[in-house]
């Protein structure tokens, strides 16, 4: 279940974060969670990224106003390899989840098809009312893929459609494209789903 959310108070948010989230990045593997997550976090690209095994976690400070004051929001950004090995991981990896993406390779459609079985799982350990985004990632190589490779947008809203999804982006790591807006529009959900208390995201 997501844990509650509760504001630190003027005290203790000299130099820390007003809030914490922890943002869980789902999907199969290779489809590009690991890029997404040290793009954002260290601004770098490597093609020969290897898979993760298990569990792979990172920090990033997301820039918010509160009460007309300059805060930030601390995300804890958990990444889960995807092998079948690593799923019987998923209950202590999703505890206490305030946010998730949904992640698929725009150019392989088995990859958005197989975010089904992740689906079922947030709905068995309680998490299917968690904010959460549908990433397509590696947009880059929708450019160069061949046009059966490519994952058809009428096929992206029936799977939205279908699972009753609203928020879904394209992103490229290589290129650095919508990376950080998806963690900004994430993070502004996150919010809004805890009515917590903030002006805006700058």
């Amino acid at each position: 279940m997501a844990e509650k959310i509760t504001r630190l108070s003027n005290m203790e948010e000299k130099g820390r974060p007003v809030y914490i989230f922890k943002i869980c990045i789902l999907g199969q593997e290779r489809v590009g969670k690991t890029c997404i997550a040290k793009r954002l976090c260290f601004n770098t690209f490597d093609v020969h990224t290897k898979e993760t095994l298990g569990i792979e976690f990172y920090t990033k400070d997301i820039p918010i106003i509160v009460d007309g004051q300059d805060k930030f929001v601390r995300i804890s950004i958990w990444d889960f390899g995807g092998r079948e090995q690593f799923k019987k991981l998923f209950p202590y990896y999703i505890n206490g989840a305030n946010g998730i993406f949904m992640v698929f390779n725009l150019v392989d459609l088995q990859t958005l098809l197989r975010l089904d079985w992740w689906y079922e799982k947030l709905m068995e350990y309680g998490q299917s009312n968690t904010p959460r985004m549908i990433i397509g990632a590696k947009n880059d190589l929708v450019k160069i893929a061949d046009e059966k490779a490519r994952v058809d947008d009428l096929v992206i809203k029936r799977f939205k459609e279908r699972h009753n999804e609203t928020d879904f982006h394209r992103t490229s790591s290589k290129e650095n494209y919508n990376i950080e807006l998806i963690f900004q529009e994430l993070v502004d959900k996150i919010l809004k789903k805890n009515t917590l208390d903030y002006d805006r995201l700058p």
